[in-house]
């Protein structure tokens, strides 16, 4: 090689080094860098093709193209597969090749699509930073068919400088990426902190979530002992959606899959040994977020859930906190003030015994005294439900003590009852206690407890009067019933008819607790 060539392959080196240091910006770069090379080199035409995966490539840059391959929008440029494309994918093309025809610029001749400038061969070379590639660089000239040794070398040194540049971009973006992604989490925490409803917090979670991630989809699916329903990914069926959470929780990690042209990630949501729930996102085949991350909002979203739940019982113990002072209270005055007022009516009715009128007026007042304060109890009964450390069926007993009625129970079986299934049935049995006591004309109740380790029934059932229930189903009580046993996925079945007495059936769901 003469002093002079070298020298001009130095200068080649140095601008083409130069130029690629100047920009973060892939494609932008690419142009600028082919430009310079035709510039110094003295050919006429060059592209760029890069491929991150076989069957898919892009022109990244072009320079020079004769016309026939910039006709509509240089579709030609865009479409088809050529004979260095399809080497490179075979893995065939590893090094600089010498002359190669264009299959691009054959079929402009044949289609006559328009003036090629007298180009049919070009050089092509990968582009390549040690056993990674990236795409082949491309470089003509009219009537050039064959290119020097030395020509080669300097195209396989400046491929190399390109290859390395794309990589160290590449590193780049993932790590601007990486890093939005994380802003991005950041900013998915702050939100699902505010999120203390539990019953809404799946569906406002997955909102959020895929608002703030451009997810194509986001379905959060926590994990109950008594609901067997299931978020079902858009477009795929429940089967898919079950099989992909069972990979998941069996390997306590992010699984990754493709369904209805999208990428979905499921992501167990794990409490200490257990598997809480699961996230379901969806997102196009562009788009690129590290595992890690999945990883860290699967963490974001479990305490999020948990201070949600907790949030929900703090509001459940001040309610009961509230409704035990207004018990206290209750009792200490209006109660108090209610006995003294039977006690004062009881007395006077004594002085004037032998007063026939005023007597029965005071027996009148006496009894309405003591029938406030039999109301007043059963209302503080209600506000500040009994322990029920003895049981469902040994508090019903001492409530219906105090209405003044008596309750043969049986229990059934031995298995431990969720602390909201027993205080549900208990208000349950409370209101059919009620009814028999206001509405039955009955003083005798049967209450019947069957306990197994799927489910748990309570039957109130009273020997009184009755009623049609398509006429009273929609009362107060009546409803109550169903929806406080809708709330735990429970049941509420009441048997009734004129002169046949009534029977409540409530069972609800218990597997493994709530």
């Amino acid at each position: 090689m003469s002093s002079e060539l070298r020298e001009n392959e130095l200068t080649t080196l140095k601008v083409i080094a130069e130029t690629l240091n100047r920009s973060n910006d892939l494609h932008a770069m690419l142009s600028v860098v082919l430009d310079r090379l035709l510039e110094i080199t003295g050919l006429s035409a060059g592209w760029i093709f890069l491929s991150e995966s076989k069957g898919e490539y892009v022109c990244s840059a072009d320079s020079g193209l004769p016309p026939a391959l910039e006709i509509e929008e240089k579709k030609p440029m865009r479409e088809g597969v050529c004979w260095c494309i399809e080497k490179f994918w075979s893995g065939r093309l590893t090094s600089a090749v010498n002359i190669m025809e264009c299959k691009r610029l054959e079929d402009s001749i044949s289609l006559k699509r328009g003036d090629t400038k007298g180009i049919t061969h070009h050089a092509t070379v990968p582009l390549k930073a040690g056993e990674e590639t990236f795409g082949l660089l491309n470089v003509a000239a009219p009537g050039k068919i064959k290119f020097t040794e030395e020509e080669l070398a300097l195209l396989s040194s400046v491929a190399f400088q390109i290859g390395t540049a794309i990589k160290r971009m590449k590193l780049y973006e993932a790590q601007q990426h990486r890093a939005e992604e994380f802003v991005r989490l950041d900013v998915a925490s702050r939100e699902l902190k505010k999120l203390n409803d539990i019953d809404t917090f799946p569906e406002q979670a997955a909102h959020k979530i895929k608002a703030i991630f451009g997810f194509t989809f986001a379905a959060l699916y926590i994990k109950t002992n008594t609901a067997e329903s299931l978020s079902v990914i858009p477009e795929a069926g429940e089967e898919f959606t079950r099989e992909i959470l069972t990979e998941a929780e069996k390997k306590r990690d992010v699984v990754f899959t493709e369904e209805a042209d999208q990428k979905v990630a499921a992501i167990p949501l794990l409490s200490g040994e257990d598997t809480a729930g699961f996230l379901l996102a969806g997102r196009d085949r562009s788009c690129k977020i590290p595992g890690e991350i999945f990883s860290a909002l699967a963490g974001h979203l479990t305490l999020a859930m948990e201070n949600a739940k907790l949030h929900k019982m703090r509001q459940e113990i001040s309610v009961m906190e509230e409704r035990n002072r207004l018990a206290r209270d209750l009792h200490d005055s209006v109660t108090q003030t209610l006995f003294s007022l039977s006690l004062t009516a009881k007395g006077a009715k004594n002085i004037y015994k032998h007063e026939a009128e005023i007597k029965e007026t005071f027996e009148d007042l006496q009894q309405m005294a003591q029938t406030a304060l039999a109301e007043m109890r059963s209302l503080i009964w209600q506000l500040k439900p009994p322990g029920l450390e003895d049981g469902v069926i040994a508090a019903l007993k001492k409530y219906g003590s105090n209405l003044g009625m008596q309750v043969h129970a049986h229990v059934e079986g031995v298995a431990p009852i969720p602390e909201k299934v027993e205080e549900t049935l208990w208000r349950i049995g409370q209101e059919a206690l009620n009814n028999a006591c206001k509405h039955g004309d009955t003083s005798n109740v049967f209450a019947d407890l069957k306990l197994t380790k799927e489910n748990v029934r309570l039957i109130v059932k009273d020997n009184g009067r009755g009623f049609n229930p398509e006429k009273k189903f929609r009362s107060a009580g009546l409803t109550g019933m169903i929806e406080r046993a809708e709330e735990l996925h429970g049941t509420v079945k009441i048997n009734s008819g004129p002169g046949i007495g009534t029977e409540v059936i409530a069972e609800f769901p218990v597997k493994g607790g709530v």
